[in-house]
């Protein structure tokens, strides 16, 4: 039977492989807890049977989604980044419409869109921004991950309490939600129907119509390594309209990554402006 470390390295590099996420022997211990979850759901023993099992009848079908949903990290909150949100309102839209006064179509992508609490928070933020500034064109939300279980939970736009106490703001809370029998909160059709959820890898991306006035790939990077940044960056980038904006995570950067944006500073904001 192969050692751990073999098994270990052998799921980092399928996840590498499809994903671009990296996995170090160092957090091998990671990626141990979600191995153990995959087996539980298969009814597999062990890491051991399950290296096995990848051997012999390959990784496809239900297993591989499993692999893919463990692999990403879903942790998420509405209005991540608050500053982020406050300048798109205060400053970023504005720009835009000067920049744009015949666009009949605000368009944006929320790439890695998780259990939908950002594309979500993009959506209250936008169609109150168009309550007060009526002359504000429709919008249009694209929110894609490659995790079903994430997708599916997005979809379905039901939080916990605890899931709408992290970033939501009480106000829209009881503008925007309802809350049930069982203590969960249930996001109200007007904001749901601001979404479109698609399953997609942003190392292989197909089936995108059209361009984007915004790109949100915010706490994707910083799991890649360079050569696998470069290569979302790219893939990205060619659906984003000239003059369009890219959001990343605060502790991410395009500096070196891509020579075909600006770093555009707005209201106390770093966003990325494509030449």
């Amino acid at each position: 039977m192969a050692d751990d470390k073999t098994i270990y390295r052998f799921f980092a590099d399928y996840i590498r492989k499809e994903l671009g996420i990296v996995y170090e022997e160092s957090n091998y211990y990671q990626l141990e807890k979600r191995l153990n979850e995959i087996c539980s759901n298969l009814d597999i023993k062990g890491n051991g049977e399950l290296y096995d099992h990848a051997l012999s009848k390959g990784i496809h079908g239900h297993f591989k989604q499993l692999l893919l949903d463990i692999a990403t990290n879903n942790e998420t909150l509405f209005f991540r980044d608050e500053r982020v949100f406050k300048a798109i309102e205060s400053e970023l839209l504005t720009v835009w419409r000067n920049d744009n006064p015949n666009s009949s179509l605000f368009r944006l992508w929320s790439a890695a869109s998780s259990f939908g609490q950002e594309p979500y928070s993009f959506a209250m933020l936008l169609s109150e921004y168009r309550e007060t500034h009526p002359e504000f064109p429709r919008v249009d939300i694209k929110a894609t991950d490659i995790s079903d279980r994430a997708l599916k939970k997005a979809k379905e736009a039901v939080y916990s309490q605890l899931e709408v106490q992290r970033g939501l703001p009480a106000k829209k809370l009881i503008k925007y939600f309802t809350k049930d029998e069982s203590d969960m909160w249930k996001l109200k059709h007007e904001i749901r129907s601001m979404v479109h959820f698609g399953t997609m890898n942003l190392l292989d991306v197909v089936g995108v119509e059209g361009t984007f006035d915004m790109i949100s790939c915010r706490n994707v990077l910083i799991y890649q390594k360079d050569d696998m940044k470069k290569e979302i960056i790219k893939n990205l980038s060619r659906y984003l309209s000239s003059g369009g904006y890219f959001l990343m995570g605060a502790a991410e950067s395009l500096i070196g990554l891509s020579d075909q944006f600006e770093q555009v500073h707005l209201g106390g904001a770093v966003f990325y402006r494509k030449k």
